[in-house]
């Protein structure tokens, strides 16, 4: 069962069985899709302190990929 922690800054952040995700849509104009990873609690405060604070954290998570 999932619980919403967080809903703003074009994203939302969930808690299912202890660990965190954060979700937030592809941005590609054609065929956008939600994308769901994985996130830290440090990264949880960072994306609840502004905008631009949430966008850099959707940044570096996608790096990854």
């Amino acid at each position: 069962m999932k619980k919403r922690v967080f809903e703003g800054y074009g994203c939302e952040i969930v808690e299912r069985s202890g660990e965190y995700f954060i979700r937030y849509d592809s941005g590609e104009s054609s065929g956008s899709k939600i994308l769901e990873k994985p996130i830290s609690f440090a990264d949880i405060q960072k994306v609840m302190l502004s905008e631009k604070d949430a966008y850099q954290v959707i940044l570096r998570i996608s790096e990854h990929d």
